[in-house]
């Protein structure tokens, strides 16, 4: 991973992106446009194939192939997926919302965020994503951990004897499933990642695989700023 990424290339990216959802004085746009914004090739949702614009609900898996990454918008959360990669969203603990018609492939979504699409996490079965996440906390599963967080982005990929957890700016608390009483907490603004291993202490790891120029278009889908950026952090 390249921490700090091309300077010119965030500034594109950054100008690109973010710019086309702000109004003219830096004012944001309200609306979050929801569900599948890039697809790879063969993305299923609970086992249906899908385009761009389907949507994704708290309670869905989603699943991609061999090919191309998927990019998806759920509440103020946004996710990028890479290939071979299966994940199941959680429900609310609270009573579900009132189902909603899924989209055939391919239609047309509102941009207003609907109600009952915040997930309070996911379990990562398989591959890797990158996630940036909106106000309040979330519970994140993996084969080898429980992870809470709050007000973060993480990079997560599972492997078949040890997960890879990168904590891009946040608070993270990561808890061994094997070992609860195995347990570390921390915050940083930009970067820090583990190695998780049943058995295991927690370890210390290098970034890999994922870019400050991901972490800038996916902000930029919920109307935001990575916190590394001066003046863009906002304590969720």
């Amino acid at each position: 991973m390249r921490a700090s990424g091309s300077t010119r290339r965030l500034v594109l990216v950054r100008g690109l992106l973010l710019g086309t959802l702000l109004l003219p004085g830096g004012c944001a746009f309200l609306s979050v446009r929801q569900g599948i914004r890039r697809v790879g090739a063969d993305t299923r949702v609970s086992g249906r194939l899908v385009g761009e614009d389907a949507l994704v609900l708290p309670g869905d898996e989603i699943s991609t192939g061999p090919e191309g990454r998927t990019v998806l918008v759920m509440g103020e959360d946004a996710f990028l997926l890479g290939v071979n990669t299966r994940l199941r969203f959680d429900l609310p603990d609270e009573d579900p919302p009132t189902p909603t018609p899924t989209p055939t492939p391919g239609s047309t979504l509102p941009d207003a965020v609907p109600e009952g699409m915040r997930t309070p996490g996911f379990t990562l079965h398989a591959g890797r994503v990158l996630s940036v996440f909106g106000h309040g906390s979330r519970i994140i599963k993996l084969p080898t951990a429980i992870l809470g967080i709050r007000g973060t982005a993480l990079y997560l990929e599972v492997h078949p004897e040890q997960d890879y957890v990168c904590l891009c700016y946040g608070r993270l608390e990561i808890r061994m499933r094997d070992a609860p009483e195995i347990t570390e907490t921390y915050e940083t603004r930009h970067h820090s990642a583990r190695m998780l291993k049943a058995h295991s202490p927690i370890r210390q790891a290098e970034g890999v695989n994922h870019t400050d120029e991901e972490l800038f278009m996916l902000e930029a889908l919920v109307n935001r700023r990575p916190p590394f950026e001066e003046g863009a952090y906002a304590d969720h």
